[in-house]
């Protein structure tokens, strides 16, 4: 049992042995503590056992010389029956400390007594002494405790110890021996969850081709083990079989249903079903006309931005640029190709469980759509960006970027810093949209846009490299409950993919909010030289001459604008939000290490702060607008056809709610903000769907 024990902590990156395979010493190993009965031969021998076997000695070497006990296997004894009750007596069914009532009614935690039989306060003295071995350990460059072993015969005992040491210790691993169906009761879940047990026995024995009848589960695997020496001594089964069934341990983790038994893992549940009476012609078939059907209801849904519609071709452009299609389409796909592989004989060891608590498998489909997302947003991001550029030339009569060919110098706009104002000393030259909007322009292209994108994408990774240094965790804070060499890698894999998918896609939006940003507050010029089409559309001059009625252009310029760049925000916080998903103890027993916190807090907030920078830089032009409007509005006071035309334009743009000036109850990032917090962050996720869709 030691041995099974030991390896599977090895399966789970818990290195417990000093020698590998080859003889060969290993470089580091993990520290583990064992907790067994003192007070029992059987206790003690077990706690013996695993050390030797941990170490490559016998029993006999390890007790007759107790200096060549391994370092690192910390032993720690407890007195059996630690709530001091015998089996079957009121009350030992639920030990959990009951909640005991004030003067006022109100509940409180039950105090834990000094004295008596129960001998529960040991064990958070325990607890606290472990945790400081713990921190000791860090403190000298080690990963501290990775693993804690419970070893002994009553289960009542484990269940009191992991409530007392599970709080303290919830990145370590929990193990035990003998599987008991005590341990697999829904209401110690938040005790016992991902417990591996080893036990000779599990709650039920084979069939033997027939030969048993059917028998409902043993509650332990003394029951089982009993039921089947019976079976040899009355002749029903042959002592070949019990020898069988002797020498193939079974190894359980306490999942949301069951012990789920690891020993059946790689059974290919689902390419068995897949191969089965044509399942999977039929996945082909029906994925095929699912993403046929969507592609045929967008190209016939008429886009009304473009004339007519739009053509056929820009119609299917825009089906492969919608996020429904890329989900429907995409999301199957992951699916499939995830789960065949968690079935295949490289990764078979980590089980195939959904929503059991026990499988990384759910964790990683949720970060590939995660990526597959992040590179959607960026594609429709541009494509986005570019027709709503094609909106405002035509509408403000701006004439297009002319293209040019690739050099070198459009690179170092990517460096140029955009300065909105001149320098001091220097004359203010007049202030052009034409020339300001291809300025614009060129900073958005692709090249530049790749230089700063990549120099924050460095920064960025070096400063979430350090944080990982200084806060560490387990094992760097990135190593997965996982359970097999391959489901390590995949899940390394996976996770540096997404990483830099999140990455690039928040510094694209935070880089796109930044430089229309910059573009708004270059029009704190006095006055925007708009061309005369522009001044023509707004019906306004006469009375107002071009330079009176410049501020308002501006305001509903910036208005068009920023109604598309202001939605980006949404695009790495839904990446961001899937990836926190995916560590959810739905699926398994993820944790949360600091450094994990502060790195995915840090994108998060970045790109809510250029968002709010955006809207404050718009009402500050909002504000400057008016204020101008007004001293016009002064300064005609003779006119009084002047000063009514320019009250109706204070009040329009006072009453504009489009874009970065709408109201903040209706901003994108305090919509976004709404995303972790319960019903209303999904409303406002669904509803943003929709309009992304």
């Amino acid at each position: 049992m030691s041995r099974e024990l030991i390896k599977e902590l090895n399966r789970r990156k818990v290195h417990v042995k000093s020698k590998i395979a080859d003889g060969h010493a290993v470089s580091k190993v993990d520290h583990v503590v064992i907790l067994s009965e003192w007070d029992t031969f059987y206790g003690r021998s077990l706690s013996a056992t695993f050390a030797a076997k941990a170490s490559h000695q016998t029993v006999t070497e390890i007790i007759n010389d107790p200096k060549k006990w391994p370092d690192w296997i910390l032993p720690y004894r407890y007195l059996r029956g630690i709530d001091g009750q015998l089996p079957g007596e009121p009350g030992k069914d639920n030990s959990r400390e009951q909640p005991q009532k004030n003067q006022l009614g109100q509940e409180t935690v039950a105090v834990e007594a000094t004295e008596g039989l129960n001998q529960s306060d040991y064990l958070r003295r325990l607890a606290r002494q472990l945790k400081e071995t713990d921190k000791d350990l860090q403190q000298h460059g080690d990963t501290g405790i990775r693993a804690i072993g419970l070893l002994g015969s009553d289960v009542y005992d484990k269940l009191m110890i992991l409530r007392a040491l599970r709080p303290e210790f919830s990145e370590a691993l929990f193990f035990t021996n003998n599987y008991d169906a005590h341990l697999q009761r829904r209401d110690d879940w938040n005790d016992v969850h991902n417990l591996i047990i080893a036990s000779p026995f599990g709650n039920r024995l084979p069939a033997f081709g027939g030969k048993l009848q059917h028998v409902a589960p043993f509650r332990d695997n003394n029951q089982t083990s009993m039921y089947a020496s019976t079976l040899v001594a009355t002749g029903k089964i042959e002592e070949a079989d019990l020898d069988y069934l002797s020498s193939q341990s079974r190894v359980f983790e306490i999942s949301r249903r069951e012990a789920f038994d690891l020993s059946k893992s790689n059974k290919p549940w689902f390419r068995d079903w897949l191969h089965f009476d044509h399942h999977q012609l039929y996945l082909v078939f029906g994925a095929l006309f699912l993403a046929l059907m969507v592609a045929w209801v967008s190209v016939n849904t008429a886009n009304r931005a473009l004339p007519g519609g739009g053509t056929t071709a820009q119609r299917l452009k825009r089906v492969v640029s919608s996020t429904a299609f890329w989900l429907v389409c995409g999301t199957p796909i992951i699916f499939f190709s995830v789960t065949l592989f968690a079935q295949s004989k490289w990764a078979a060891q980590e089980p195939l469980a959904f929503f059991s608590g026990i499988s990384i498998w759910p964790s990683e489909m949720l970060r590939l759509i995660a990526f597959m997302l992040a590179i959607h947003f960026m594609i429709k991001a541009g494509i986005d960006l570019r027709a709503n550029e094609r909106e405002l030339e035509e509408r403000f009569c701006l004439d297009p970027l002319p293209p040019t060919r690739f050099c070198w110098r459009h690179l170092g706009l990517g460096l140029d810093p955009w300065r909105p104002h001149a320098k001091e000393g220097e004359v203010e030259a007049e202030f052009y949209a034409q020339e300001a909007w291809h300025a614009y322009l060129r900073r958005n292209k692709f090249w530049p846009r790749f230089i700063r994108i990549g120099i924050l994408f460095t920064m960025y990774s070096v400063f979430s490299i350090t944080i990982l240094q200084l806060f560490p965790g387990r094992s760097g804070g990135l190593l997965p409950p996982a359970r097999g060499e391959m489901a390590f890698r995949f899940d390394l894999v996976i996770l540096f993919l997404t990483g830099i998918g999140l990455m690039i896609v928040s510094f694209y939006v935070v880089d796109a909010i930044q430089l229309t940003s910059n573009f708004i507050r270059m029009f704190a010029r006095e006055v925007t030289r708009w061309g005369r089409g522009v001044v023509e559309r707004s019906h306004r001059s006469p009375p107002l001459s071009e330079e009176e009625l410049s501020a308002y252009h501006e305001i509903f310029f910036v208005a068009q604008r920023t109604q598309l760049v202001a939605r980006l925000i949404w695009y790495p916080l839904i990446v961001l939000t899937l990836m926190v998903v995916a560590r959810s103890s739905l699926f398994a027993n993820w944790t949360w290490p600091l450094s994990l916190v502060l790195i995915f807090g840090l994108s998060a907030t970045w790109a809510l702060g250029s968002a709010i920078l955006l809207r404050h830089s718009a009402e500050r032009l909002r504000e400057a607008a008016i204020s101008n409007l007004q001293l016009l509005r002064v300064m005609s006071h003779a006119v009084e056809e002047k000063r009514e035309m320019f009250d109706e334009l204070i009040a329009e743009i006072r009453a504009l709610k489009k874009g970065a000036f709408s109201p903040l109850t209706e901003q994108h990032f305090i919509h976004a903000i709404l995303v972790p917090s319960g019903g209303l962050g999904l409303l406002a996720v669904g509803q943003r769907l929709f309009d992304i869709f």
